[in-house]
This record gives C-alpha cells, structure tokens and sequence, in this order.
C-alpha cells in the first residue's frame, strides 16, 4: 500500500491548483453577470502558471491562454445568458446584429493572426496591456449624459461594428470582447447599460461557442498531454468552469445590489492590477 504521507504531498500541490482555479472561475462568474464582460480579466491571471506548469510548451502559451480563457468565458456567458431570458431581460434582434459579425471576425482573426507563430506570448500581453489600458481610461470618461441622448442613426450598421470590435479583441485576448462592446454601445448608441449588457453577453456567447468548436479541433503540432483536445486543456479548464457556474448567478445578483460607481471603482482596481501584473512580467 502507498503510505497517507506520500498520497497526501502528491494531492497537496494539485488540490491547491484546483482552489484557485475554481476561485478565478467563481470571479470571472460573478464579472459576467455584473458587468457583461467574460470574466477572461480575471482567467488571464491564473490560467498562465496553470498552463506552464502543466507542461504545454511555451512557444503555444498564448494560444492556449487564449482557448482556456475563451472556454471558460463561454460557459460564464451561457449562464449569465440563461438568466437574462428567464427575467426577460434579453433583445434578440439587437443581439443577432452585433454577436453575428462578432463570431465571423473572431474566427478570422484567430486563424490569420492568433493561430500563427509569431504570435507569441509578448506580443499577447503586450496587446492585453493596451486594451486594458485604454479600458480603464474609457471608465473615467464615460458620462451618464450619453445615455440621455436620442438613438442613433444607422443602428444597424453601428451594432454591427460593436461586434466587429468586440469579436476581433475576443480572439486577440481571451477577454471575451465585452469590455469593449459595453462602451461602445452605451456611448455610441446611447443605450441604456441594462440592455447593453444583456446584448454583449450575447454576443459574448455567440463568439466564445465559434472560437471554442475551432480551438477544440485545431491541431497545435505537437504532442497532445492526456485530456488536452486542440488548445483546450481539460484538468485546468473543467475546474475554471466549474467556479464560472458558482459564480455567475452570484453576479447577476450583486448587479441589482451596487451601485454603478462602485461598480466601477471595483473593475478599475481589478484592471489595474492585471496590468500590474503582466508589466512585472515582461520587464
């Protein structure tokens, strides 16, 4: 028999692994019901020591960061989506119009700039710094005014950008696209941000289920570990999942509980230390 000692120092380091990726599940959860977002701010934290210590080469680090993130952003999306139906809180036709475009340029942009070589882990958080960056800068400067403004015209033409915008920075990040769609469609189109939310969740769900099925069956080039199907690698992407499940319905509750400043003032604190984190990193 194997002694309880040595049993007990081979779970140790997995259990902990799995705490926190369960943990950064739960929070990326309740972001997605919050905010309309993924949730990938907070997946793009943990999934890169999960990923390299699992053993993927680093030369792929960004495109499996990328498909985790996007795994999990999918199922965080799908329940926040789930819900938004159930309160009656969900607008199809608005959400067609931005998710279609958003999965078609977050499939191209996958295959023609982030399945490719050169696309590596610098250049990866070197983008996702300046997309953050200019995310934080967006929450200081957008005024409650916009929204009191009327409806814009070609409505059509400027959801579907949201998309095309919101689509392409899902693939280029693994954040899901929210973060960008919400803006837009708050101060471009002057929509109230209940309704925006709703729409970004929606097209968050339809471009993570495109980005998925392809990243599922891609062949990265090299050999696979157990359970790791394309660029998705199961043992860290089920127990992400699982938080995100926990954590979503937790969101969507708190939404109705804070205000929209504190919201706000959350989110820059979050963003602020991701950018933090991933500066350190490359210098």
């Amino acid at each position: 028999m194997i002694p309880i000692d040595i049993i007990s120092c081979w779970l140790k380091p997995i259990m902990i692994d799995l705490f926190w990726l369960i943990l950064a599940g739960i929070g990326g959860g309740i972001l997605a019901g919050l905010l309309g977002v993924g949730g990938g701010i907070i997946y793009v934290l943990v999934l890169p020591y999960a990923l390299t210590k699992a053993g993927l080469p680093p030369e792929f680090l960004a495109q499996f960061i990328i498909a985790n993130s996007i795994f999990g952003v999918l199922f965080a999306s799908l329940t926040s989506n789930i819900l938004n139906i159930y309160k009656r809180d969900f607008y199809p036709g608005e959400s067609l119009w931005v998710g279609v475009p958003g999965a078609f340029f977050s499939i191209l942009i996958l295959i023609t700039i982030v399945s490719t070589s050169w696309y590596s882990i610098t250049y990866f958080y070197v983008l996702l710094i300046l997309f953050l960056a200019f995310m934080l800068v967006s929450l200081f400067f957008q005024r409650d005014e916009n929204l009191k403004k009327p409806p814009s015209k070609n409505r059509e033409i400027r959801l579907s950008l949201a998309g095309i915008v919101g689509g392409s920075l899902a693939s280029l990040t693994g954040l899901g696209g929210g973060a960008a769609v919400v803006p837009i469609l708050t101060t471009q189109l002057h929509l109230d941000i209940k309704m925006a939310r709703s729409i970004s969740l929606a097209m968050i769900f339809m471009t993570s289920l495109v980005l998925t099925g392809f990243n599922l069956i891609k062949n990265p080039g090299i050999d696979p570990l157990p359970f790791q199907y394309g660029y998705i690698y199961f043992p860290v992407a089920l127990p992400l999942t699982l938080g995100v499940l926990l954590g979503s319905p937790i969101g969507s509750r708190l939404g109705r509980v804070f205000s929209s400043a504190t919201i706000k003032v959350l989110f820059s604190i979050l963003i602020l230390a991701v950018i933090i984190e991933k500066l350190i990193y490359l210098f």
